[in-house]
């Protein structure tokens, strides 16, 4: 007996298709040929490539095969790559990588290279030929970056997924599940299950919107309740088959500490710094200022965000915080995209106000330069009194709706939700 580890990635479009249902469909004919060492795995890589159709996922799997099986399995999943991906769209590029034996230490480096930063083709090419890895590329074959990068990521932390896929003839046409159904599975089984509805909005949130083939998506971190809350749900058209699979998802995978004149394009970071530049809003979009000794950024909670960017607008200048999100160029200016952030030191807030007439008490109204009284015309020099006003912020973290949520992004319902938010606190 011998392991084989396989990664795909890049199999869909806009247009359909989906990676994880191809993974899905392989995971279940190979497991007729050999043991499956575990479920499949759908890796979450940088959520900022320009590339990603939606969330930047790929999928990997691995088994104890007979070495005679070894290349019966390599062939059926070349075959189904080529028979199912979405070759049409110009942005489908699927990549195929098998690994056999033990996944060694500098796969797992160049994972998270993936996952933080922006990786090229001959990179991966590179990293795959170090590794011994095989590599199968479909026209320029951009897929391998990911298919190389979810064999070797370790899930050391993980949550769990189960897809439910449709039938074909469904592609394309809106998705029929039982709304009230989903919330009362949601009543009964958060936060093991989460993210499931936007209950302020009240949104079905499993229900992609695409031309996929998924039907829902439950995450959660216990397997036997993710597949409880599945029973629960009541589907009004036909289930084609469902798969559960491990996933770094909702793990914050995607965020490190950076120092702010470090942040580049493309990568996601945690950063702390000073407001130095009050907010202001542009087309529902709500932006500040952060610096440290190394540089400024803009930061930007963007409209999408909804109730979230009240938090944003309550900050003012001074204010000491720790901010998460993603990098990127916006209007031509390096951006953070904000996903949740922790103000660790407010700044004081004071507001003038015009003291009362010291003769009768009444209210003072400017005029130019001083002071004059509405009752008995008392004037006096312009002196306003500074008063020091409550903050709106706490002291904890806020984040993102669920609907804004990126799929690396860990809720703060969830254990160590906050963990990488406090690190920073603790450093600093």
């Amino acid at each position: 007996m011998m392991m084989i580890h396989i990664g795909i990635d890049d199999t869909d479009s806009p247009n359909g298709m989906c990676t994880t249902y191809v993974g899905a469909l392989l995971y279940r004919e190979i497991s007729r040929l050999a043991h499956p060492i575990d479920l499949p795995r759908l890796i979450r890589l940088n959520p900022n490539v320009p590339y990603k159709t939606r969330g930047n996922g790929a999928v990997a799997m691995s088994f104890e095969a007979d070495e005679k099986d070894i290349s019966r399995i390599k062939e059926l999943v070349l075959d189904m790559v080529k028979s199912l991906s979405d070759f049409s769209h110009e942005n489908t590029n699927p990549g195929v990588v098998f690994l056999e034996g033990e996944v060694p230490k500098e796969l797992t480096e160049f994972t998270y290279k993936a996952i933080w930063e922006h990786v090229s083709i001959e990179e991966a090419e590179k990293a795959a030929k170090e590794v011994g890895a095989e590599v199968h590329k479909f026209k320029i074959g951009r897929g391998i970056i990911g298919a190389l990068a979810s064999i070797g990521h370790p899930l050391d932390r993980f949550t769990y997924e189960l897809l439910a896929y449709r039938g074909r003839e469904l592609w394309g046409t809106k998705r029929r599940v039982n709304k009230e159904s989903v919330f009362e599975m949601d009543k009964r089984f958060y936060p093991l299950t989460y993210d499931n509805v936007d209950w302020e909005k009240g949104s079905v949130l499993i229900t992609p919107h695409g031309k996929d083939p998924v039907l829902v998506g439950i995450r959660g971190i216990d397997e036997k309740k993710v597949l409880s809350a599945f029973e629960r749900i009541i589907f009004e058209e036909p289930v084609e088959f469902f798969q559960v699979f491990k996933t770094n998802q909702n793990t914050d995978d995607h965020l490190r500490f950076r120092r702010i004149g470090e942040l580049k394009p493309l990568e996601s970071a945690v950063v702390k710094g000073k407001v130095v530049k009050d907010w202001w809003e542009k087309g529902r979009h709500v932006f500040f200022e952060l610096a440290d000794e190394t540089g400024k950024i803009r930061v930007a909670a963007f409209e999408p965000t909804k109730g979230f960017r009240r938090y944003v607008r309550e900050l003012i200048e001074g204010d000491e915080i720790i901010a998460a999100g993603g990098v990127k160029e916006f209007e031509g200016v390096l951006t953070l995209n904000l996903e949740k952030f922790y103000p660790a030191k407010l700044a004081k807030k004071v507001e003038y106000k015009k003291p009362k007439c010291p003769k009768c008490g009444g209210t003072m109204k400017s005029k130019g330069d001083y002071l004059k009284c509405k009752k008995c015309g008392h004037k006096m020099p312009k002196t306003l009194i500074p008063i020091e006003v409550p903050r709106e912020l706490k002291q904890k973290i806020y984040e993102v709706p669920p609907d804004a949520r990126r799929h690396l992004s860990r809720p703060l319902v969830l254990p160590l939700g906050e963990e990488r938010i406090l690190e920073i606190l603790k450093k600093s």
